[in-house]
């Protein structure tokens, strides 16, 4: 953590120097049960940001998806249906709504409000599974957030290629984003 918190402040950081021209997505990889600790950690880099007067934005995808799915269909709707037809039909109905396209507008339109940040923390990764996955998300991502750097929080592994969330769920290859802490540097 501690090394985030200094690499994270450092303008060839928030420039996206020396990446060749690569997208400056990175993930924070974690191991799951060091959860509470990694939240506890965001608050601290945060301050830190503020600080340094970084303009940031964080988005929680979990907090993000409970709000564009409550736009659509009432609390006590989606109970209802879960009694009446199960959840794995209410997790297929939610992920109609969720569509990574509809995930991005609602990024797109917070990161447009905050008056383009210079840096974005993508948090509530693994709260928001199975409803989305991470790889869609960045890959929709891509042309919103143009040279703007962001750090997804991931509770799992991931290995320059391949994401693992909570080290027991494949997710698809996702090679367009680097490792923001590799062992190496520790």
């Amino acid at each position: 953590m501690e090394l985030l918190k200094g690499k994270i402040v450092r303008e060839d950081f928030l420039k996206a120097r020396g990446l060749g021209n690569e997208i400056p997505f990175w993930i924070f990889d974690y191991p799951p049960e060091d959860e509470h600790f990694v939240r506890y950690s965001i608050r601290k880099i945060q301050e830190r940001l503020s600080s340094h007067s970084i303009h940031y934005i964080e988005i929680d995808l979990y907090e993000l998806c409970l709000e564009i799915v409550l736009r659509k269909i009432p609390a006590d709707t989606i109970n209802e249906f879960e009694r009446n037809k199960g959840s794995e039909k209410l997790l297929k109905k939610l992920q109609i709504i969720l569509k990574p396209e509809n995930i991005k507008k609602e990024i797109q339109q917070r990161v447009v409000s905050k008056g383009s940040p210079e840096l974005v923390l993508l948090t509530g990764i693994g709260k928001a599974w199975p409803f989305i996955r991470l790889h869609s998300i960045l890959n929709n991502l891509q042309p919103v957030l143009g040279n703007t750097p962001l750090i997804a929080f991931y509770p799992g592994e991931y290995t320059n290629s391949e994401l693992s969330l909570f080290r027991k769920f494949k997710d698809a290859n996702y090679y367009r984003a680097f490792r923001m802490i590799d062992e190496g540097t520790v």
